[in-house]
């Protein structure tokens, strides 16, 4: 993956809270990604959609609102004030809301759960 992202705008690392080891937070324009050990191979942990010049496969970005969200995944989902959160296979799908509006969008692998 780092391959075919290129080289970040920033790289940092910290103590991984998903493993034993380092975690390592990649910083694109748009995006970042956070990885945690395993073995000798780091894994996707989270995926954090920044700006509205990137999107999901379904065309949402963070010039949306929870109405776009809501036509795009439906109601089946775990609602709160600030996020709305659909899980499939163990992997979660979070809006993080302001108000109506698209603050985040986070991919999260099943060893956040």
């Amino acid at each position: 993956l780092a391959d075919k992202l290129g080289e970040p705008a920033n790289y940092y690392e910290e103590p991984s809270c998903a493993a034993q080891g380092i975690a390592k937070i990649y910083t694109y324009s748009g995006f970042e990604v956070e990885t945690y050990p395993d073995g000798e191979k780091d894994l996707i942990a989270r995926i954090t959609l920044k700006d509205d010049s990137v999107s999901t496969p379904e065309g949402l970005d963070l010039s949306m609102t929870e109405d776009d969200i809501l036509a795009a995944y439906g109601a089946d989902c775990e609602e709160t004030e600030t996020s709305m959160v659909y899980e499939k296979d163990g992997k979660k799908l979070c809006f993080i809301l302001d108000g109506e509006d698209i603050a985040s969008i986070e991919y999260h692998s099943p060893v956040l759960n």
